[in-house]
């Protein structure tokens, strides 16, 4: 199956005025800033998202609208909803509005008809926000499934940890712009960079870069992930299900995000400003030994 990107607009220039200025209008008794007081600055866009599976309502997620083709393949599959890219029939995307003035997305996924079947045994409805990629679980085992434990992964040298922090920022294209965005940095068994996803919210970049791999079918065995956020455990549980070896981020993990990513075999690093790489988890095998 093959698409186009889908893509809106990434950023807008917002006018703001300075809290002195406002102060100095209202003693005047005036309250609106004229407009050669205003400046501009680039915001990231942020839009509400629907998804639905064949029709039926599944999910509202608040994302940016970029790459989002390789997004909702990316959440379909680190859902559990789809295995593989011929899962998905169709992608229908529509613009819409709700109040206040609001302008919306809508994504509807055409399964296929075994996979259809699959997905509605397991329905349920969720509501995502932007910084979490759990909300709407209706209960415990499906907040933290059992997932399928990873296979060993080549190490990776301290040195070229190092350099990775820095190179983040190389590929941060709307980052760079507006600030206050996330990214997913795609990194090849060879350390490699291959693409970066952006979005406001985390979970969403990594589902773009999980796409994308689908897209393209790469088995992200043996690759790596540089996320400029901490790392929870929704990115755990998404990293475990489509098999990529390993999560390297900017922040600090979770607790649970480390007993999860020990428990699965993930190797999990954080890269500190100041001091050398932290390993909170690794599923390297021994030098001198190749996969099965």
């Amino acid at each position: 199956m093959q698409h186009s990107p889908i893509s809106f607009i990434s950023h807008r220039c917002q006018k703001f005025g300075r809290c002195d200025a406002l102060q100095d209008k209202t003693a005047q008794q005036g309250i609106q800033l004229e407009q050669e007081q205003l400046e501009a600055t680039e915001l990231v866009e942020e839009m509400p998202l629907a998804i639905s599976i064949n029709d039926i309502s599944y999910a509202v997620m608040m994302v940016t609208p970029v790459n989002l083709e390789a997004f909702v393949i990316g959440f379909a599959r680190s859902e559990g909803i789809i295995e593989h890219i011929n899962d998905i029939r169709d992608i229908a995307v529509q613009l819409t509005q709700t109040p206040p003035d609001i302008d919306c997305i809508t994504i509807n996924l055409e399964l296929s008809p075994r996979r259809f079947a699959q997905f509605k045994k397991r329905r349920q409805t969720h509501l995502g926000a932007t910084g979490c990629g759990l909300c709407g679980i209706e209960s415990l085992t499906q907040a933290i499934p059992i997932l399928p434990k990873l296979q060993p992964s080549q190490a990776i040298k301290e040195a070229n940890l190092i350099a990775l922090r820095p190179r983040l920022g190389e590929y941060q294209i709307l980052g760079n712009k507006t600030g206050a965005v996330h990214a997913a940095l795609l990194i090849s068994p060879e350390g490699e960079p291959i693409l970066c996803m952006e979005d406001i919210g985390r979970h969403n970049a990594l589902d773009k870069v999980i796409g994308y791999a689908l897209q393209q079918n790469i088995n992200l065995h043996n690759y790596s992930v540089l996320m400029s956020s901490r790392c929870s455990t929704e990115l755990i549980q998404k990293a475990v299900r489509v098999g990529l070896s390993r999560l390297i981020h900017l922040a600090s993990p979770s607790t649970l995000a480390v007993k999860l990513a020990q428990h699965y075999g993930l190797t999990l690093i954080h890269l500190p400003k100041q001091d050398a790489p932290r390993l909170f988890a690794s599923s390297a095998k021994p030098e001198g030994t190749d996969d099965e």
